[in-house]
């Protein structure tokens, strides 16, 4: 069976919930999963596939997983890469198109072989005052649109990325 290390960047917990499902899935298949905050810098170590996620800010990833992405950036061109987002947008039919675009450069940059976007998660008190303001002013409110099944189904995905695998 292959290793995998999944790393997270999230506020509100959204990207974790999201790593946590695909992890599950990984696991019950009979693969090494690590699962890893990217504020923690996680060590690559040879692993077979490296999924990367981040929740959302101003139509980007997270800065941690950018310069952790940045940071590993030649490691991760010789390895399989999936990369997912959470957030808000990809709620709404409308915008999922959008909301999966926010990952074209990280995919750019690391070679990714799969992308995908979850909705993701508002909680007023783990965001910045900006970010308050404007929810504020456009009348948002609290939500979470985290989809388990989504998460477990793009998981399934991933499996052809690992040499070995069992469907």
């Amino acid at each position: 069976m292959g290793t995998v290390l999944i790393g997270y960047a999230t506020r509100t917990g959204a990207a974790r919930d999201v790593a946590e499902e695909v992890a599950g899935v990984l696991r019950a298949v009979g693969h090494d999963v690590r699962l890893a905050n990217l504020e923690q810098q996680p060590p690559i170590d040879g692993a077979d596939l490296v999924v990367v996620g981040s929740g959302i800010n101003a139509s980007a990833f997270y800065p941690e997983a950018t310069a952790w992405l940045k940071a590993n950036q030649a490691e991760l061109k010789a390895t399989a890469v999936a990369l997912f987002n959470t957030c808000l947008n990809a709620a709404d039919p409308e915008k999922r198109d959008a909301a999966l675009a926010y990952n074209d450069g990280a995919v750019t940059r690391c070679g990714a072989k799969a992308s995908a976007t979850f909705g993701g998660r508002y909680v007023p008190a783990k965001v910045g005052w900006f970010s308050k303001l404007f929810a504020k002013a456009t009348g948002q409110k609290a939500q979470d649109h985290v989809d388990a099944a989504a998460a477990k189904a793009w998981a399934r995905d991933l499996l052809p990325l690992l040499v070995g695998s069992q469907a």
